[in-house]
């Protein structure tokens, strides 16, 4: 089993082209996808008027803040993503299911957050409605899965206060942990991690762990959703670009079985 992450900086693209057919054409495997939208979350915000908040951890991970508003312009969004990419499967004879993640993906509300202010000092804000995740249910998605459908999951998580908002690459991160999938690929709009301006092939997770904090925001998100899938026991993350090679990029393994030329 193979879970794929669709990052928001090429999903415009990849549904614009329909190009997900043709990418998925080289796996031959049981496929769950996980969408992000960020991207275009920021259009629909910008569109319904509504300035979105940023906010920066001690650990130097930028976010986005989750008020009430958010929440029902991201849970829109999501839900408009989900179905954009269902359509274009189904139009080339692929059988998928829109998989909204609340029915599936229980979270914690976070009840405060600590920022760092604008004179990089750290406070304590209201945790809005982000999720850190704590159960996936496995049995709805492998249901489908044993039907022969690949899963499109949208990142919403369900807590007894509300439905949340949590991190897509994450999000996938558990879902590869807890249904066992022997791989995770991260797809984004660069062909990997660059360390000093050249690529890193491969990688070990203590190697990706001690580099988090050097790479820009997004690549930050994926590196740590790639060290949680490798601790519960994912064998292998590839952060690739689909539109060069989704097999090829950054490739992360547990030990350092590796070549060296990082």
């Amino acid at each position: 089993m193979i879970v794929i992450k669709i990052g928001g900086s090429i999903l415009e693209k990849i549904i614009n082209e329909n190009a997900l057919p043709e990418i998925l054409k080289e796996i031959d495997d049981d496929i769950i996808i996980v969408h992000g939208g960020g991207n275009y979350l920021n259009k629909y915000a910008d569109n319904f008027g509504y300035e979105q908040k940023f906010v920066t951890s001690p650990g130097g991970i930028k976010s986005r803040y989750t008020d009430k508003n958010t929440l029902e312009i991201f849970t829109m969004v999501m839900s408009l993503i989900n179905q954009k990419i269902v359509h274009s499967l189904k139009q080339a004879g692929i059988k998928a299911v829109a998989l909204n993640g609340e029915s599936f993906i229980s979270a914690r509300r976070k009840d405060k957050l600590v920022i760092l202010n604008e004179k990089n000092r750290k406070m304590v804000i209201d945790g809005g409605y982000t999720g850190k995740i704590n159960n996936i249910d496995v049995e709805p998605v492998n249901a489908l899965l044993n039907k022969g459908y690949i899963p499109v999951v949208s990142p919403i998580a369900y807590s007894e206060e509300s439905y949340l908002n949590v991190d897509a690459d994450r999000a996938a991160a558990y879902i590869s942990g807890y249904l066992h999938a022997r791989m995770l690929i991260l797809m984004t709009n660069v062909n990997g991690l660059y360390m000093e301006d050249k690529i890193v092939n491969e990688a070990d997770s203590e190697y990706i762990r001690n580099v988090i904090n050097k790479v820009g925001h997004g690549m930050d998100k994926k590196l740590l959703a790639a060290t949680e899938a490798i601790d519960m026991g994912v064998q292998k993350v590839i952060i690739s670009n689909p539109f060069n090679d989704i097999m090829s990029g950054t490739t992360i393994y547990k030990k350092a079985e590796v070549s060296k030329n990082y």
